[in-house]
């Protein structure tokens, strides 16, 4: 094998690390993150080292994961077409779903899976935005979209009109009533847990070591500036699924539940949403004095596996080890 990155790979101190989006204009931070993802093609072995020295005790939960969130479906009953089961539910691993949508007017020709679609909001810089079609809704005029530019691209300021690339087009805007346009979230599908309604998504807008954006894109996945440890503690970015989506329209801004799609265009209602599942866990309430260290050793990830560290307290968590390229089996 060869040694791709040694030292330190990650640091995290809860409640203190900031991260910023594009959905807020302020840094913050959060309890809990996956603080570092093994790139593709790659292992790592190393340790994980939590210091507390916040002046009393606290507890910390360690995770590892292979998704951003956990985005747990409604009831079967809640759901459109009376199913029987969530199995009736289909996701594509390594596919895409999305929350973001918008319903429009003035609709001329139509869309295809994949073609990029452009329009302009004169409320954000840059104007020029940008988006991929997901699937397109044509008995409903609804066009479900992933991979925007900018997560609040449609928050449109006036009559606006999106224009595919094949040459359809959707508008919305006061002149057409009842449109509108969500600032939901897009991404891949690690895997669905048919059984409990579990969609283990990886989120299009985060970042830690990895840019979510171009994850499965080895040549680019890589966050640059994350390639030495003075910048590992700020170069995160977590803009979390909610359970309701912020949808703009002239008649008036609202909060409705949140839906994902399915591989088959099904609009899906999101009950809850969670960082971790209790089967992810490797250690949990683990309890650390003041002024004293815990080691977690002999720590493996494949790729595309995640550390997830929380607490409530400012501890400061460091993951040292290696990364190297995996060998694959001829």
């Amino acid at each position: 094998m060869a040694v791709k990155q040694v030292g330190v790979l990650a640091n995290f101190t809860p409640s203190v690390t900031p991260y910023s989006n594009l959905r807020t204009t302020a840094a913050t931070a959060t309890q809990g993150f996956n603080i570092y993802t093994c790139p593709g093609a790659t292992l790592m072995s190393g340790k994980l080292i939590i210091a507390n020295n916040t002046g009393s005790a606290a507890t910390v939960d360690i995770a590892v994961t292979e998704q951003t969130q956990a985005l747990q479906l409604d009831a079967v009953g809640n759901q459109p077409g009376t199913p029987a089961s969530f199995s009736a539910f289909s996701f594509t691993e390594n596919g895409y779903t999305t929350s973001i949508v918008i319903e429009g007017g003035g609709v001329t020709g139509s869309f295809t899976s994949g073609e990029s679609v452009s329009w302009t909001n004169s409320g954000l810089t840059p104007t020029a935005q940008t988006a991929i079609v997901e699937r397109w809704d044509s008995g409903n005029s609804k066009l479900w979209l992933r991979n925007m530019s900018h997560p609040k691209g449609l928050d449109l300021p006036g009559d606006t009109t999106l224009t595919g690339a094949g040459g359809g087009t959707i508008s919305a805007g006061p002149s057409y009533a009842g449109t509108g346009g969500t600032d939901g979230h897009s991404g891949r599908v690690r895997y669905y847990d048919s059984q409990l309604g579990i969609i283990y998504f990886q989120n299009y807008e985060y970042k830690n070591n990895i840019n979510y954006k171009t994850i499965y894109d080895m040549a680019t996945e890589v966050v640059a500036e994350n390639n030495n440890s003075a910048a590992k503690s700020t170069a995160f970015n977590n803009a979390p699924v909610a359970t309701t989506v912020n949808r703009y329209a002239a008649a008036g801004n609202t909060t409705p539940a949140t839906e994902f799609i399915d591989a088959t265009g099904v609009e899906l209602l999101i009950s809850a949403v969670r960082d971790v599942e209790t089967s992810q866990y490797i250690a949990r309430n683990v309890s650390i004095d003041d002024q004293k260290t815990f080691e977690l050793t002999g720590l493996v990830l494949g790729t595309y596996q995640s550390l997830y560290v929380k607490s409530t307290a400012a501890v400061s968590a460091t993951l040292i080890g290696f990364e190297d390229t995996a060998e694959i089996p001829s």
